[in-house]
């Protein structure tokens, strides 16, 4: 009993002494030239460089945080730096090692073979190479020693631990995991060979990514939409399934800043524990894809499209100081109303469309008949007489015509039309057209309406100027889309209206 009550007066206590972690913001390091962003990241804990990979090749950032290419072989898979500096970069067109002026040179792991790197891990003077056909390992980049033991075909990922006087090589091939030791003290690596780990997981998916010391778990695996950890060298595994936004998949997995980062296609997310609860990082990494994800130096590296992102401190202010800063925008019903009268999308134009049609059946069939006729008569009537013994011709002619004209006039009722008319079909489906394109705007308008609300609560806490910048061009850009949806209705309602004027958006 006073063991259980010892024990549960120190969990207390070390709940109590717990702090917080401290919200993490985003600066923008470095604008990437391909629009497609980065690849692979890498940062050198020794000098601060970062390394950048994307489909054209390497960059390195340079004085004043601009990229410079270093190496145009790509597309790069995955970038390394070694403990002098240099720089080892995994291409689609071979391995290179990049020294710090920049000057590149490629290796092969296997003479006579042109494999495709694929993973790269570095772990004091050891480097392991991941390629389409087989695993390496080498302690200098020259002289590589294949991994042997392994399945025929790509490997996944490799992964380094060194600790305890031994080197630990851990490889995912076709789904299995293969772990091999080797003594540090060896001078020679001498022929290697793997031994197949039994992962006894049951679960639909192949791993992506193998993380020794991941949240304290002796190894982690990564899979696309779940994570696995054993607490120790042959314990059980446990399957822990994030939260991922809807149809996301896992790309890598990073610890730093005092909690676990999950990139994935569809954002970037953090939490304090595998269990969760996972959220969505700061904008703008926590709903964009996320090409490369790296920590170091207690700061996270994130590629999220053109732009290097990295972590920032947040200044805490109060939420309610900063909502009370904001410009007073115009409620969000107001600006769906406005938008709607402009387009020309309310309810009132379906309406009246069904209004006409029920009352065409009272409307007769009007049908106007018309014609005209005209007969013309015409004679010669010949006679002769015998007067005063002379013979005389006769000679009569008549004309005349005759005009007949008639007008008449229909009306038709069909009383049928009066219960069901043909054209409600054809209103139905305009209907449907209208409702569907008036959920789209509206829709849109929402999207834009508080995602400038959100940015102008980070423009309210932000103590960069240069961020202040680019929050205030944004929120600008958000009220542009807003006002092209309005009419210029929404840049009208901001202003304070004038003696007499109105910012009703409901036209008269």
């Amino acid at each position: 009993m006073r063991r259980a009550l010892v024990a549960c007066a120190g969990l207390l206590l070390g709940t109590l002494g717990t702090a917080p972690l401290e919200p993490v913001a985003w600066r923008r390091s470095a604008e990437l030239p391909r629009a497609e962003g980065a690849s692979a990241l890498a940062v050198d804990p020794a000098s601060g460089r970062i390394a950048i990979g994307d489909a054209t090749g390497v960059l390195v950032l340079g004085v004043g945080g601009r990229p410079e290419r270093v190496l145009r072989r790509g597309p790069a898979r995955d970038l390394a730096f070694l403990a002098g500096g240099d720089l080892l970069a995994a291409t689609e067109q071979g391995l290179y090692r990049i020294d710090a002026a920049g000057h590149g040179r490629r290796l092969t792991p296997a003479p006579g073979a042109d494999r495709v790197p694929l993973r790269l891990a570095v772990a004091g003077d050891a480097v392991a190479l991941a390629t389409e056909d087989g695993a390496f390992l080498t302690r200098d980049t020259e002289r590589w020693q294949r991994i042997r033991e392994l399945p025929s075909g790509p490997v996944t990922a490799v992964a380094l631990r060194a600790e305890a006087g031994e080197l630990e090589c851990f490889v995912l091939v076709r789904g299995e995991l293969y772990i091999l030791r080797v003594p540090l003290a060896a001078s020679e690596l001498g022929p290697l060979a793997a031994g197949r780990e039994e992962l006894a997981l049951a679960y639909r998916e192949d791993p992506l990514d193998v993380v020794p010391g991941l949240a304290g778990a002796d190894l982690a695996l990564l899979f696309p939409t779940a994570l696995a950890l054993r607490d120790r060298a042959a314990a059980p595994w446990r399957l822990v399934a994030p939260a991922l936004p809807p149809g996301a998949q896992a790309l890598r997995v990073a610890e730093g800043l005092g909690r676990l980062w999950l990139a994935t296609d569809r954002g970037l997310l953090e939490a304090e524990a595998p269990e969760g609860p996972w959220r969505a990082a700061a904008e703008p990494a926590g709903t964009q894809a996320v090409g490369a994800l790296v920590a170091a130096g207690g700061s996270l590296f994130a590629a999220v499209g053109a732009a290097l992102l990295v972590s920032a401190p947040v200044r805490v202010v109060a939420p309610r100081a900063v909502l009370a800063e904001l410009p007073v925008d115009p409620p969000i019903g107001r600006v769906h109303r406005a938008a709607l009268a402009y387009l020309d999308l309310g309810p009132g134009g379906v309406a009246e469309m069904r209004r006409g049609v029920m009352q065409r059946g009272w409307l007769p069939r009007l049908a106007i008949i018309g014609t005209a006729s005209r007969d013309h008569d015409g004679g010669v009537n010949v006679d002769e007489s015998f007067v005063s013994g002379g013979l005389h011709r006769l000679v009569d002619h008549d004309a005349g015509h005759k005009d007949g004209n008639q007008l008449g006039l229909t009306l038709a009722w069909d009383f049928a039309d009066l219960v069901y008319h043909p054209e409600q079909i054809d209103i139905s489906r305009e209907a449907r057209a209208v409702i569907q394109l008036r959920d789209d705007v509206l829709d849109e308008i929402t999207q834009l309406y508080f995602e400038r609300r959100r940015v102008l609560v980070e423009l309210g806490a932000s103590t960069s100027p240069e961020e202040s910048v680019r929050l205030r061009l944004r929120a600008a850009e958000l009220g542009a889309g807003i006002d092209a949806w309005t009419g210029g209705w929404f840049s009208r309602a901001l202003r304070a209206p004038a003696p007499g004027e109105t910012d009703d958006p409901t036209p008269r």
